[in-house]
């Protein structure tokens, strides 16, 4: 689906995870500054390194972590995120770490790297890649495990595994071409952190199954991943789809609860309610393109296997109720939409399309604009009016601005398709 990818989800993890791999820096090199490959680590260096790694690992999976619900407030919340994952990955990184350093030391010594003796540069190279894609997946799966959601350790670990990849790919090519591993750490540890930030997030976005958008409101283009059986929505801080700003949303507003394949979302608010495509609900199954109204907000449900226009059943405002209409078999014009669902259309008024809630066609689809197009009552006729739409409105293949219609045209609302019968 189009806009599928939370770019701004993608964007903090990759910054968050850069931000933790540079600060992570600074132990790592005061541990390793100075020590060669070919000497004698004492155990006072052995253990340093250690907790170097381990500092630096929980830092990249606490700050990522921090950024999960994609605030930059630095909230009681966000604290809280903030440590568990650097106390998960802090722990982990230790058996982690010495698991990678056993891998490393075998694949060196096999290469002829010995104490006061140096080895194949080619097996140098493999054993800095096979530790980092170690480290890594230990530090994907830390991020994984502190969402408390087991589906996301292994999506975690397949993203951190990437990450671990294209740190260990850069490092060596970095410290050849700046002449120390000074600057081939820096450069190497943030592009590790960088890299498992981005591609824990890549992960996770395209293995998603449901999501919410904000269409409207104080957080409008953000975007809300389904996770787990049940999600809250509210004003609270610990709702997983968290909906600041608005007096008008409760505390604990509404939950989606997950059964398998299918989603329905219940109100929680007593008095303000939660509305789906107009109509006041206390439990509703949710589908493709489905509008949620809560205060201010208004939201539209995803599913990644959807398929269809995702076109709401029209909304008949005309009447004063502002009532939820049911898709009917029609005895007069109408629109049909690619399910066969028809919808009917005024013969002594205009007719209005769009996305909104406002609309008598409510069209949820992500490339129909709020107020997309009309169709106007005209000479015992049919015209079909653009309303400066972003994706255009066409008739057959041809985009429009203002054009008449017939029985059998053809019609797309961006990419909502439609045939009009008279």
């Amino acid at each position: 689906m189009n806009g599928s990818i939370n770019r701004r989800e993608l964007l903090l993890k990759a910054l968050a995870g850069l931000a933790g791999g540079a600060i992570g820096w600074l132990p790592v090199e005061l541990a390793s500054h100075g020590h060669s490959l070919t000497e004698q680590i004492s155990t006072a260096g052995v253990v340093a390194s250690y907790a170097a790694m381990a500092l630096f690992s929980g830092l990249i999976g606490g700050l990522i972590l921090a950024v999960e619900r994609q605030q930059l407030e630095i909230s009681p919340a966000t604290q809280r995120r903030f440590w568990t994952g650097f106390l998960i990955c802090l722990v982990l990184a230790v058996p982690a770490d010495y698991f990678a350093n056993s891998v490393f030391s075998s694949i060196l010594h096999f290469g002829g790297w010995e104490l006061n003796h140096e080895g194949s540069t080619f097996y140098l190279f493999c054993a800095r890649v096979v530790s980092w894609i170690i480290m890594g997946a230990m530090l994907g799966a830390g991020v994984g495990l502190s969402t408390f959601s087991p589906p996301n350790i292994l999506k975690g670990a397949v993203g951190g595994w990437v990450g671990g990849f294209i740190g260990g790919i850069l490092f060596d090519p970095i410290n050849y071409a700046t002449g120390g591993g000074l600057v081939s750490r820096l450069i190497g540890l943030s592009s590790i952190g960088l890299a498992i930030g981005l591609f824990i997030g890549l992960v996770q976005e395209l293995t998603k199954a449901a999501w919410i958008t904000v269409d409207q409101g104080r957080l409008r283009g953000r975007q809300f991943r389904i996770e787990g059986a049940r999600a809250t929505m509210g004003r609270a801080e610990e709702n997983p789809i968290g909906l600041f700003g608005d007096q008008a949303v409760q505390q604990r507003h509404a939950v989606i609860e997950r059964s398998g394949s299918d989603y329905v979302i219940r109100n929680l608010a007593v008095q303000e309610g939660t509305f789906v495509n107009g109509a006041r609900i206390e439990t509703a199954a949710l589908h493709e393109g489905d509008q949620i109204r809560i205060g201010g907000y208004l939201l539209s449900f995803h599913l990644r296997q959807a398929s269809g226009a995702g076109v709401i059943a029209p909304r008949i405002s005309g009447d004063g109720a502002g009532r939820e209409a049911q898709a009917v078999v029609s005895v007069g014009p109408c629109l049909i939409d690619g399910a066969g669902h028809q919808f009917p259309v005024r013969t002594g008024a205009t007719t209005r399309l769009g996305r909104a809630l406002d609309n008598d066609i409510v069209v949820a689809h992500s490339s129909v604009s709020r107020h997309h197009a009309s169709i106007e009552a005209v000479n015992g006729g049919f015209e079909l009016h653009d309303l400066q739409s972003q994706n255009g409105t066409f008739v057959g293949d041809e985009r429009v601005t203002q054009k008449r219609i017939v029985n059998g045209d053809p019609i797309k609302l961006g990419q909502a398709p439609f045939t009009f019968r008279a």
